[in-house]
């Protein structure tokens, strides 16, 4: 399990980004991921699990805006996680990566009411639009 933190000054209130808390295990779906990650500034990484068992708690530790939950952390049942979450977490915005989105753990995922369903290529793509949408919330 690792927490990441980043120091803000007051100026830097109009600009938070997108706290994201990854449940994936390593190495992340794709270089792109990683690389999109490391590079966007709409985005802060504020903690990381590859165990299921740690996601939970960590989720409550830092409250993140999004959690994305790649399938992988439980293969045998992929989507019990986002189940779990939203139960306990109703308001929580869970972002499930799965390997195709017609695959059974999509499937599982949406039915337990994840907010999105991705696979890996459309990750950062879908984190963006995250980061837009809270961002005019905020200015609202």
């Amino acid at each position: 399990m690792i927490l990441m933190q980043k120091m803000y000054l007051p100026d830097d209130l109009a600009a938070v980004p997108l706290r994201v808390m990854l449940a994936m295990p390593e190495p992340l779906c794709c270089a792109h991921v990683t690389q999109y990650l490391g590079e966007a500034t709409e985005i802060e990484v504020v903690g990381r699990t590859a165990a299921e068992s740690e996601a939970m708690q960590l989720f409550f530790r830092l409250r993140p805006d999004v959690t994305v939950l790649d399938w992988r952390i439980a293969m045998h049942e992929p989507a019990r996680l986002v189940g779990m979450l939203k139960r306990v977490a109703p308001g929580a915005c869970v972002v499930s990566v799965v390997p195709a989105l017609d695959s059974m753990p999509a499937r599982a995922a949406r039915a337990l009411g994840a907010d999105e369903v991705v696979t890996c290529d459309s990750l950062p793509q879908c984190l963006s639009t995250l980061a837009e949408h809270l961002e005019r919330v905020r200015h609202h």
